[in-house]
């Protein structure tokens, strides 16, 4: 059977609240609390879609998934393979610009002119990198 569709991607936030705000202040997701887990979940939506499965790192989701990660108080990371970024395409360059500037979020901002697109590479509150793909012609508008 063939893949049919992207469903979503889960991000482990060492500061569940920060991290939601980032995504629904910076990103426009909307977010959704789940009280049945034992840690603390977050739905991300982009529409009606959960894109982002936003759950909060500890030794309580450690225990769900089964896995015996460092101590991440401490500052140590369990990584996951090789991921470079998350890309989305968007229209509305300006404002989506303007919310991460008001978010004083690190972005760098780079043209692809043979491909149309002007991006904005956006790193979330525990350095993932998100890239977003605007058309080029909104850099006139």
């Amino acid at each position: 059977m063939p893949i049919t569709q992207f469903d979503h991607y889960t991000l482990r936030a060492r500061d569940i609240e920060v991290s939601a705000r980032f995504y629904q202040d910076v990103m426009g997701f909307r977010v959704e609390t789940l009280d049945s887990f034992a840690f603390p979940f977050r739905l991300l939506f982009l529409g009606d879609q959960a894109v982002v499965h936003l759950l909060g790192a500890g030794a309580e989701l450690d225990a769900f998934l089964g896995r015996h990660a460092p101590s991440y108080e401490k500052g140590a990371e369990r990584g996951t393979g090789n991921m470079e970024h998350v890309a989305f395409n968007a229209t509305g360059f300006k404002e989506f610009l303007a919310r991460v500037k008001a978010a004083k979020a690190h972005y760098v901002q780079r043209t692809l002119a043979d491909y149309g697109v002007v991006q904005l590479l956006i790193a979330d509150p525990d350095g993932i990198e998100i890239e977003v793909n605007f058309p080029i012609g909104e850099l006139n508008d």
